[in-house]
């Protein structure tokens, strides 16, 4: 695997090496086009994590994520905790629907998940195993903008107070954001503020060592 492609933890990351991964959580919806053509215009790739309903009904929004490069995981179902986290039946099996849909929809098949509202401390040890036996490779984050509260420019504070901890601690950042109309509008400055920390954009690959809570 490149050195590139790794999580660099207690040594000093070259300008280089420096990598952030962007993650969008809840789409596809109307906004992720936007989401989409921006990130073209600045040559970053992201990953994102999608609900099963919105994929069916954004289906051509999906294949053009795919097409521009980007990585596509599951969100689940109905973003319900009682429901997605009532077993490890359960959290397994909106996964597995989310994948089918995708795999309908694009032709691809993707393993990368991303359980609703973190997975701490709703993904108890038993399901966190039956992920894992089925093959699901779980992300969570270390960078959070709380774009799904402010939904305004204080995002922007904590992606950049978010980034400079991870800088700090030697930590590429995966950074949390929404297919939110807000997030799109603050997106280009985000962009902005890590290219000029000298971040390149890199989407979650399965050969991965994963960021998640869950232990």
């Amino acid at each position: 695997m490149d050195n590139d492609d790794q999580f660099l933890f207690g040594k000093r990351v070259r300008p280089s090496h420096k990598v952030a991964y962007l993650t969008f959580d809840d789409g596809p919806n109307e906004v992720t086009l936007a989401l989409l053509n921006i990130l073209a215009r600045h040559r970053a790739k992201a990953s994102f994590f999608m609900l099963e309903p919105h994929i069916r009904r954004y289906p051509c929004t999906v294949r053009a994520m795919i097409r521009q490069g980007h990585a596509v995981g599951l969100h689940g179902v109905t973003h319900k905790v009682n429901r997605f986290y009532a077993s490890k039946r359960s959290v397994v099996r909106e996964l597995d629907q989310t994948r089918r849909t995708l795999k309908r929809a694009t032709g691809k098949t993707s393993y990368l998940v991303r359980t609703p509202y973190e997975s701490l401390p709703h993904l108890k040890p038993a399901y966190f195993k039956a992920l894992k036996k089925a093959g699901y490779r779980l992300w969570d984050w270390n960078v959070d903008s709380k774009d799904w509260k402010y939904k305004n420019r204080y995002s922007i504070v904590m992606v950049k107070k978010g980034t400079l901890r991870m800088e700090k601690a030697m930590v590429r950042p995966v950074i949390l954001m929404h297919d939110l109309k807000e997030t799109a509008e603050i997106l280009p400055k985000i962009l902005l503020f890590l290219k000029r920390r000298g971040f390149r954009f890199k989407k979650i690959t399965p050969d991965l060592k994963p960021v998640h809570f869950v232990k």
